[in-house]
């Protein structure tokens, strides 16, 4: 097994999947991390692959997975592949002894996900980060550090909103949930900083027709240690995109605002743009997302949202899924966390 990294030179990393999400943080990687260098890429489109090998200067190209993984160049991995390869590749990293930044999901079921979890705990530390980039984003940050200054005083209550354009009308409810709400459940978890005890979710069906559909998701939480929350998923506004959080305290409340444009009034009309999708409003996120867990490797481990945190995600989202099912509050059972996973 690899040495943890720990260096001031700049970190080697290989980027599985140069599409969407890939290409973005490759770009990223390439142009806004002065201690970071892509030099290896992979991907099964190969006129895509050479394109972004040539724009980012990498030297290594391959079209496996696991063969950038051990490939001695590489030091760290960002896996962005399909989401059905994340899990398998990720375990492929922990063997190797590379630390490795995986997008969302890190699995597709929980229980895939807890192989990752015990195969990095049999190894006795961190390698893992999950790409929770709502973490980064700077109104999210201030927020959890107004909570965790106390200046609030104790937390009482978590809000959030997850609002999308459009999606496609038979989306159902357990797509809603995993896909886009599962997010929104880890914000909740982070923010108050307390494990998810039960869940209740209600929805409105995309179509009353096909109850199974889902368009407005509805859940409402409660903390292990006494706090409350609430999450609203609406997969289908029909304006724009907007993330939002609001933390309620004993002695004042401090929330995001995701409409960032500047206000306009003219003629009578008052206006502002909405972004359209989370690409646009998290696109800082994305890069200081990268550029801290590059840093954190060259001070040893990643220290951003772990293989646990999207394990635990992932048990809550199953919760909900339930609990929309069965029209009735769902218990969740989280095993103890590995000390591996403590946050200090």
């Amino acid at each position: 097994m690899r040495k943890v990294l720990m260096s001031n030179q700049a970190i080697n990393v290989g980027v599985i999947g140069t599409g969407g999400m890939g290409g973005r943080h490759v770009n990223n990687l390439t142009h806004e991390v002065t201690a970071a260098q892509v030099v290896a890429v992979m991907d099964v489109d190969e006129a895509r692959l050479h394109k972004v090998a040539a724009a980012c200067g990498a030297h290594h190209t391959f079209t496996d997975g696991h063969a950038l993984i051990n490939h001695p160049a590489v030091e760290a991995v960002l896996i962005a592949a399909p989401d059905r390869f994340h899990a398998d590749l990720a375990r492929a990293c922990i063997a190797a002894g590379k630390p490795v930044l995986c997008e969302k999901p890190l699995a597709t079921t929980a229980a895939e996900a807890y192989n990752v979890v015990a195969a990095e705990v049999a190894g006795g530390r961190r390698l893992v980060q999950v790409g929770f980039m709502r973490e980064y984003d700077p109104a999210h940050c201030q927020v959890k550090r107004m909570i965790d200054s106390g200046a609030l005083g104790k937390a009482l209550a978590f809000s959030g909103t997850h609002i999308n354009a459009s999606s496609d009308p038979a989306r159902t409810v357990e797509d809603v949930i995993s896909n886009s709400a599962v997010h929104d459940i880890h914000s909740a978890r982070w923010m108050m900083g307390d494990e998810i005890a039960t869940v209740y979710t209600s929805y409105m069906p995309s179509d009353p027709r096909r109850p199974e559909t889902a368009r407005m998701v509805l859940i409402q939480l409660t903390y292990s240690g006494g706090a409350i929350g609430q999450i609203e998923c609406n997969a289908e506004a029909g304006y724009g995109y907007e993330v939002d959080v609001k933390m309620t305290g004993e002695r004042g409340v401090v929330q995001t605002n995701s409409l960032r444009s500047a206000v306009v009034r003219l003629a009578n009309q008052q206006s502002q743009w909405v972004e359209e999708d989370w690409l646009q409003r998290f696109d800082e996120a994305y890069i200081d997302e990268v550029r801290a867990w590059v840093h954190s490797l060259q001070q040893g481990a990643p220290t951003g949202p772990s293989a646990w945190d999207r394990y635990v995600s992932m048990v809550v989202s199953d919760a909900c899924i339930a609990s929309a099912k069965r029209g009735q509050p769902v218990a969740v059972e989280i095993p103890e966390i590995p000390g591996i996973y403590q946050r200090g």
